[in-house]
């Protein structure tokens, strides 16, 4: 092998060692990304069942209320029923 057959061997294989350096560390860095990626999604799905819980834990209340009301008060409510079905009805009754 000639000196510069050497020189050349040499330079392939610092050339391979760049190249196998630099596609570990690309490699390493998809990896930390998709494990932020999917640690985010995760608190993000806690998050949203959180909310989930809390919205129904108050509509429960609201209707919980709501039921209590009508039972306290019949006549109101079916005055506030029969007044609310009116004004849906002009409003959904257009212009003659």
């Amino acid at each position: 092998m000639t000196q510069n057959a050497a020189v050349e061997k040499g330079l392939e294989n610092g050339q391979d060692n760049a190249a196998s350096a630099i596609k570990e560390r690309a490699a390493k860095t998809v990896e930390k990304g998709v494990e932020a990626a999917q640690e985010t999604f995760e608190q993000a799905a806690f998050q949203a069942e959180l909310a989930t819980e809390q919205a129904s834990e108050e509509l429960r209340k609201v209707a919980e209320s709501g039921t209590k009301f009508v039972r306290e008060n019949p006549g109101t409510a079916i005055v506030g029923a029969v007044g609310v079905g009116i004004l849906v009805g002009l409003a959904l009754r257009g212009r003659d």
